[in-house]
């Protein structure tokens, strides 16, 4: 393999990065920019961790706007001449939709916990398959088993913790993320500068 086409978040090098190939030619220089949003997302990473209400308000709030703009946009296909077949129900899902957006909007920090029980559920059924399908498979069962297992073990702390701890689990995911995206930028960014 080239080693202009490794994946810039498997390769240690950043320097071999396409994009910081072609960023190094662009006018003017665009690695303060960067650099300066790698640590901007490390200081909004660390208040999200310190505070994880902070995140639970954010995350409710995003799922009120895109629970807002489904719903909108359902209702609008629902009266089209598109949806024939299910046109009430486009527009119940809609109306629904659109309810359910406007109550995470006014009460973010339910929407957040809605949305850790939802991921809750999630977890504990997808476990549940996983357990069922180890139990028939022939190969690798005793890891999928495990991990089968593990995804029933979170999905019920998730749906039974109490919401302090519900939104500090969902703070930790959104801190792990944003360190994530800053490291890569700031590495990113001191690529630049050196070239």
């Amino acid at each position: 393999m080239e080693r202009s086409t490794i994946d810039p978040l498997l390769e240690p090098q950043v320097e071999a990065d396409p994009l910081v190939r072609q960023m190094t030619r662009a006018p003017g220089n665009s690695w303060g920019w960067v650099l300066g949003y790698g640590i901007l997302l490390l200081v909004v990473a660390l208040v999200v961790l310190v505070n994880p209400l902070v995140a639970g308000v954010a995350t409710g709030l995003l799922l009120g706007v895109v629970l807002l703009v489904y719903g909108v946009a359902a209702i609008a296909a629902g009266w089209t001449s598109l949806s024939t077949r299910a046109r009430w129900v486009e527009i119940l899902l809609g109306v629904l939709a659109v309810v359910a957006g406007i109550f995470a909007i006014v009460n973010p920090v339910a929407g957040a916990l809605s949305l850790v029980w939802a991921m809750g559920a999630w977890l504990l059924v997808s476990g549940g398959f996983q357990i069922a399908f180890a139990l028939k498979a022939r190969h690798d069962r005793g890891w999928r088993l495990l991990l089968g297992a593990l995804d029933v073990v979170l999905g019920l702390v998730l749906l039974f913790a109490m919401p302090a701890t519900a939104l500090a689990f969902l703070a930790l995911i959104v801190a792990i993320s944003l360190t994530v995206r800053a490291v890569f930028l700031i590495q990113l960014g001191m690529a630049l500068k050196k070239a």
